[in-house]
């Protein structure tokens, strides 16, 4: 999909889940590789020392940055001009020594963030010092739901929160179902449908298609897990209690319950 169709099918965010001074309605580029690497951008180097998962936040939407990338027990580096939708959106690339490549772009909403993860704000001016957020510094929240999309589907009968703008039309729901249905290992049925899902430009699911997939685990363990991963690409948050009926524990329910709760 090209960007300006992604653009179009994310929407325009309104807000994001980030509220430290200064982080506000603007774009973020997380980086992720195996190696550890440390990030110069427009000329102006964004980090002191080396880590392998980096969150820039206060990235301005439609507009090109260039990005060096250099390695910590190599000379080598990569350099290459990435581009920055839209703001609102959370853009997240793959790092190796020969290439930096756009893996997806997703609602920041949506994307939550690793605790190892080196989350940084953009430094534009030189004379800046090279400080780090602390991640609970980030993540502080306003108690007033607002929809975070300008543009989103409206699924009949539901007023609560919204994780993503647009559910995957039945036809995508029926190809994870495929990918399902081929495995008959548990393990690998999970393994194949997670990664699917992470293949998607822009995955957004209904609680409904949850459901329906979920059942296709034979154990509760399974299911668990499934429904917990999912919890990012759901789209009516709140109509998390129609999964209820897939287990069997009250332990189980407690703890998805929690998770979307989180969500908030």
């Amino acid at each position: 999909m090209v960007f300006r169709e992604i653009k179009l099918a994310l929407g325009l965010i309104l807000f994001l889940l980030i509220s430290t001074s200064g982080i506000s309605q603007t774009a973020s580029a997380i980086f992720e590789s195996d190696e550890a690497f440390q990030l110069t951008i427009n000329n102006i180097q964004q980090q002191n020392g080396y880590s392998k998962s980096a969150i820039i936040y206060k990235l301005s939407g439609d507009r090109p940055y260039n990005v060096k990338i250099s390695f910590k027990d190599y000379t080598i580096f990569v350099q290459k001009n990435i581009y920055i939708i839209d703001e609102g959106l959370a853009h997240i690339y793959s790092v190796s020594q020969k290439a930096l490549q756009l893996k997806k772009v997703v609602p920041s909403a949506s994307y939550i963030q690793p605790e190892n993860q080196l989350a940084m704000v953009f430094q534009e001016n030189a004379n800046f010092s090279l400080d780090t957020i602390q991640p609970d510094t980030i993540n502080t929240k306003d108690t007033t739901y607002i929809v975070p999309f300008a543009s989103y589907y409206k699924l009949k009968d539901y007023s609560g929160r919204i994780g993503c703008p647009f559910p995957i039309k039945e036809e995508q729901k029926n190809e994870l179902r495929g990918v399902m249905i081929t495995e008959n290992l548990e393990e690998s049925k999970l393994e194949k449908v997670k990664a699917a899902i992470l293949d998607m430009d822009s995955a957004c699911v209904l609680i409904d298609q949850i459901n329906e997939l979920t059942l296709l685990f034979e154990y509760e363990e399974t299911r668990l897990d499934f429904t917990k991963f999912m919890i990012p690409y759901t789209f009516d948050i709140d109509n998390y209690e129609r999964l209820y009926p897939l287990f069997n524990f009250d332990n189980s329910k407690d703890e998805l319950k929690a998770l979307f709760i989180q969500k908030d």
